[in-house]
């Protein structure tokens, strides 16, 4: 009976403890202060890093190590990053993803972004939509139709037009303005 008793308590020893803390600073490489000088780390399953003044959720394990769990409060009007400690990338599958914001949304990248609806449509609609690139611009596609009231196209080099058959009416006027004007 003594034995049983000794081993449940050597057992609850070991055992993770909760508590609560508050982050004082980040001392980088998913680490942080805590208010009373201990330092830990964010745990793989706390998504939202943590920052100072957060009140976070902390477990410490039996070899002494301790881990942010979760983060419980932050101050009102303060921004949040998800990040997955360790990880190299995040991918979210789900059936259905949807994104949304009441300001703006800002997707970067220091390399690439792919957009890709392989059997499905991509709309894009805006009051202004802006594009530039610093090298080249290439559409491809099996149909082009576009609507405007006003088109205006500036090439500085060259400006071509094929087609196997090409149109060019207007309702009023059509002017070619040149130093020469070459046809056929």
């Amino acid at each position: 009976m003594f034995a049983a008793s000794r081993r449940s308590m050597t057992r609850h020893r070991n055992s993770p403890q909760l508590s609560e803390a508050v982050i004082h600073e980040a001392l980088g490489d998913e680490l942080w202060r805590l208010d009373d000088g201990r330092s830990a780390r964010q745990a793989t399953s706390c998504l939202i890093t943590p920052q100072p003044g957060d009140r976070v959720l902390l477990v410490c394990m039996a070899d002494e190590s301790h881990y942010v769990l979760h983060v419980l409060a932050r101050k009102d009007g303060c921004g949040a990053t998800l990040s997955v400690p360790g990880a190299d990338s995040l991918s979210i599958r789900q059936r259905h993803v949807d994104v949304a914001a009441t300001q703006t949304i800002a997707l970067r990248a220091a390399c690439d972004v792919e957009i890709t609806a392989v059997q499905g449509r991509l709309s894009l609609s805006a009051r202004d939509i802006f594009t530039s690139a610093a090298e080249s611009l290439v559409h491809i596609a099996r149909s082009f139709v576009g609507q405007v009231d006003r088109y205006l196209l500036d090439a500085r080099q060259l400006l071509r037009l094929h087609g196997e058959h090409t149109i060019v009416t207007a309702r009023q006027d059509a002017k070619i303005d040149a130093e020469r004007v070459s046809l056929g």
